[in-house]
């Protein structure tokens, strides 16, 4: 079976540190936006044939021009999105029984434009 990648571009204000900085009503927003967002992304990008996994592996990536983001922040502005791929049936869902394998990495890029987010998910045969 095919992996699915999405690509986003995180709200700023969905790290700790801008959750920490804004009121219950605004967050929630954002993460609702976010995993809407997702869903609809994971629809689009699901190869034909998918089923969703009984186990998967995601692996995110943040492609970054100037700074990147520590790795709990990361994990933190991702996190709606994942669970947007929950929704659209990539992943069953996003425990440990069912994720074996949660990785985070970074890739330096040239310009600001081609800041983004991919997350990937790929099925485990049993």
């Amino acid at each position: 079976m095919d992996s699915l990648t999405i690509e986003i571009i995180p709200d700023s204000r969905l790290s700790k540190n801008g959750l920490r900085k804004s009121t219950w009503r605004v967050s929630q927003a954002l993460v609702k936006q976010a995993r809407e967002d997702a869903y609809l992304l994971g629809l689009a990008e699901m190869p034909v044939g998918w089923e969703t996994p009984e186990k998967a592996t995601v692996q995110v990536t943040q492609y970054y021009a100037r700074r990147p983001l520590d790795f709990d922040g990361l994990a933190c502005i991702v996190a709606p999105s994942i669970d947007g791929l929950v929704d659209c049936g990539a992943l069953e869902d996003d425990d440990p029984g069912h994720i074996t394998g949660y990785s985070l990495g970074h890739v330096k890029v040239k310009t600001l434009a081609e800041n983004r987010v991919a997350i990937t998910v790929t099925p485990v045969s049993e």
